[in-house]
């Protein structure tokens, strides 16, 4: 697993209180990549994992997976890593 293309997203806050973090490509194998993926901020402080569009369906990942994904794509951009990682 590998993160590709992480970019960090200055956004400010949706009016939920959710605030995009960063977008990155996820190469799952050198043959499988998944693009446009997002980190998001919830207003709990959890951060969220979405896949490609704008349905949250499009990816399914174990939650140790998932855990393991929004770390690589934090520490890729720069960002604490003491943030909460969604269950």
């Amino acid at each position: 697993m590998k993160i590709r293309s992480a970019r960090p997203v200055r956004q400010a806050l949706s009016p939920r209180g959710f605030r995009t973090l960063a977008k990155f490509n996820f190469e799952v194998t050198p043959d499988v990549t998944v693009y446009d993926c997002s980190l998001v901020m919830a207003p709990d402080g959890n951060v969220l994992l979405y896949g490609p569009g704008r349905e949250a369906s499009t990816l399914s990942v174990s939650r140790t997976a998932r855990q393991q994904i929004i770390e690589m794509a934090l520490r890729a951009v720069g960002m604490d890593l003491n943030v909460k990682a969604s269950a």
